[in-house]
This record gives structure tokens, C-alpha cells and sequence, in this order.
């Protein structure tokens, strides 16, 4: 299952975006917006692959998103 995150980038990753967006690719997210003005990569990821982008360099945290519903 995969959950839905936010990428929040350092000065050094929000300068290269297109590159970290590349590399979360690779390491199996699923990017679905790329926000350059806000250094922040939103998309989806499976659990198992959350170890590995945290490596990442350009990178100062990974969330998951929270989502809310009415009943």
C-alpha cells in the first residue's frame, strides 16, 4: 500500500528540485507535483521505500500527508 507524502527540501535540494524529483522517482515514489516556489515534491510511496529517500541529499523531511473526511 502506498501512502501519500510531502517532500520538504533543504536551500541545496529546492536550487536542484529537478534533480531530487528524479531521484525520489528512481528510488520508487510516485511524483505527482513538483512545487519549485515552495521547495516541496508531493506524490506517493509505498512504506518499505520510505528508508531510502530519506537518504537522499537536498532532503529535510519526508511526511505523510493527512487527509480528512466528513462523515
Amino acid at each position: 500500500m502506498s501512502d501519500r507524502i510531502v517532500v520538504t527540501l533543504d536551500d541545496e535540494g529546492a536550487a536542484d528540485i529537478a534533480t531530487v524529483s528524479e531521484e525520489l522517482r528512481r528510488n520508487g515514489m510516485h511524483v505527482e507535483q513538483v512545487l519549485e516556489e515552495l521547495g516541496v515534491i508531493t506524490g506517493s510511496l509505498g512504506q518499505a521505500d520510505f528508508v531510502g529517500i530519506r537518504g537522499i541529499r537536498g532532503i529535510a523531511s519526508v511526511d505523510t500527508e493527512e487527509t480528512f473526511g466528513i462523515p
